[in-house]
């Protein structure tokens, strides 16, 4: 929950109860906040900071947030994360408006400017890491509605202006026009005023002629096509978004990819003639079987693909209908009446390719950490945990109890990819009881490098902590690792020349956590060189 306040540290608005029992707290005229009885509330009346003297303090988990004071008659409210100043804001305590607010990051900060008779904010400026000005807004108002925003560079020079306008009835926007810097139309959105979702966009080149129009849906605001227009052309390129079914199952594409260059539809029929024999070569990770396809009423995708000719979606082009839950591509051609040939269908089946990596372990062997090897399969995992089924935890992550464990660890997970087998070690020491100088886990630690590095050669250790951090002494040692602010760890990487030492794996790193203020545990995690090829393969169900 702090993190997420932080996050949202802009509408951190608060006040103290002082000589003033009520105050509600304004930004850009917008009611966010009032304080009672030695609280902070939010508008939806829940509780978001206590008051303690000139002290606030997070309501949900009473940790300190920052200060509250009095300065004649303004409220100075400054908030902090992490020991480090996030904030500094000064309302009205007569009105509530925001008048002034300095946000902090990173060795940057922004200015924001709020006028003190209607509480809108008038400038925002954001400056670089030395403190300079690096560009800021102006914003004029009428009605109270935002009028036009006017862009500077660090030099006070134009950088253009976006002028908005509004619906009548409603009072909401439908309309914003970018210009730049010599007042040329750039850029016009249009809004849907019930839904304030854009409805369609227009881009302008420098001569002032139409570059791009975009269409959007006018409940969700996706885009459903592009218009491209370009002075060579007679006819503008019609771009389609429009990529689901119903069910979410099928995407349009308007090109296939071999070896990473674009395949093109008439390369297809040989394809189909080579794959008749054995699946050919389609890219890395990837054969395929070509071959044509019968596509009528009865064939998966067919009624999307009228839909798709009926709302004339379909450009002369070929393209590719994917099946989201398969390797399967339909590939076809349309007509100038947007005719779909069916005779010209293909199918493109692609297979998944066993891949061997260097210095790979056979699977099942046991030589690897804890007893496991690159690419075992979840039964050979069972072998290496004594017939013991591993416990499932999420995705591709077990719990599980090698024959071949380690005295220090308590804890261990592997990671399990259908696709490609084993791909991922950890162990998880028990708590270890230690000083406030981190003594006893510092020297666990380090009888655990000393075989490591017998075995995989030289490490690089990390030992850093934040510069800001306040206990920065060796007594503050397990404080800095609790809190975050310290980082103590070994790294081995695999590379050109060592990596036949290494049995299938890529990189090792193990290092030390703290549990509280005086326990720590160690942990130690191998990554095997199939990680990436696991990853992509979990990632194929997104």
């Amino acid at each position: 929950m702090k993190k997420i306040l932080y996050a949202g540290f802009t509408l951190f608005f608060t006040s103290l109860c002082f000589a003033l029992p009520n105050i509600r707290l304004y930004e850009n005229a917008e009611f966010m906040y009032h304080i009672l009885n030695d609280a902070v509330y939010d508008a939806d009346n829940e509780i978001v900071f206590e008051i303690q003297d000139t002290k606030l303090y997070y309501a949900e988990k009473h940790e300190y947030a920052g200060t509250i004071t009095e300065s004649d008659d303004i409220l100075v409210i400054e908030i902090y994360f992490e020991a480090r100043k996030a904030e500094h804001a000064e309302y009205s305590k007569f009105t509530g408006f925001l008048l002034f607010r300095q946000s902090y990051w990173f060795g940057r900060y922004c200015i924001s400017e709020f006028d003190e008779k209607t509480g809108l904010q008038k400038k925002f400026a954001y400056y670089t890491d030395n403190g300079k000005l690096g560009s800021y807004e102006l914003y004029e108002y009428e009605k109270g509605r935002l009028a036009k925003t006017s862009y500077y560079n660090i030099d006070d020079s134009s950088n253009g202006f976006t002028q908005f306008s509004y619906d009548k009835k409603t009072g909401r926007k439908n309309k914003e026009s970018r210009f730049d810097a010599d007042s040329r139309l750039v850029q016009i959105t249009e809004y849907n005023p019930a839904t304030d979702r854009r409805t369609k966009k227009y881009e302008y080149n420098a001569d002032g002629f139409l570059a791009k129009q975009t269409v959007y849906d006018k409940d969700s605001g996706d885009a459903v096509e592009r218009l491209v227009y370009t002075p060579s052309s007679k006819k503008p390129v019609k771009w389609t978004f429009l990529k689901f079914d119903d069910d979410g199952r099928y995407a349009l594409s308007d090109g296939m990819y071999l070896n990473s260059e674009l395949c093109w539809y008439s390369d297809l029929k040989n394809f189909s003639e080579e794959s008749k024999e054995a699946p050919i070569e389609w890219n890395e990770h990837y054969s395929a079987i070509v071959r044509k396809y019968d596509f009528n009423e009865k064939t998966a995708g067919y009624t999307y693909i009228q839909q798709l000719k009926n709302s004339r979606h379909l450009t002369v082009r070929p393209f590719a209908l994917c099946n989201k839950n398969s390797n399967v591509y339909y590939c076809f051609t349309s007509t100038d009446d947007d005719e779909i040939d069916i005779s010209s269908c293909y199918e493109i089946e692609l297979i998944k390719k066993q891949k061997n990596y260097p210095a790979m372990n056979r699977s099942g062997t046991g030589k690897g950490p804890f007893g496991f090897d690159i690419g075992m399969t979840y039964e050979e995992v069972k072998v290496a945990c004594n017939g013991n089924e591993p416990e499932h935890i999420a995705d591709d992550r077990y719990y599980v109890k090698p024959n071949k464990s380690h005295p220090l660890f308590e804890k261990y997970i592997v990671w399990i990819s259908e696709a490609v087998g084993l791909y991922y070690v950890k162990g998880i020491s028990s708590d270890i009881a230690s000083s406030d100088y981190g003594t006893e886990a510092k020297r666990q630690f380090s009888n655990l490098l000393l075989p490591l590095e017998k075995k995989y050669g030289k490490f690089s250790l990390t030992d850093t902590i934040k510069s800001d951090y306040y206990w920065k002494g060796d007594k503050g040692w397990m404080k800095a690792l609790k809190d975050g602010a310290r980082t103590y760890r070994a790294d081995w990487t695999v590379n050109k020349e060592n990596y036949k030492d290494f049995d299938g794996l890529y990189g090792i790193i193990t290092g030390i956590n703290a549990a509280t203020y005086s326990t720590a545990y160690i942990w130690i995690e191998y990554e095997f060189q199939n990680y990436d090829d696991a990853r992509e393969s979990l990632n194929d169900v997104l």
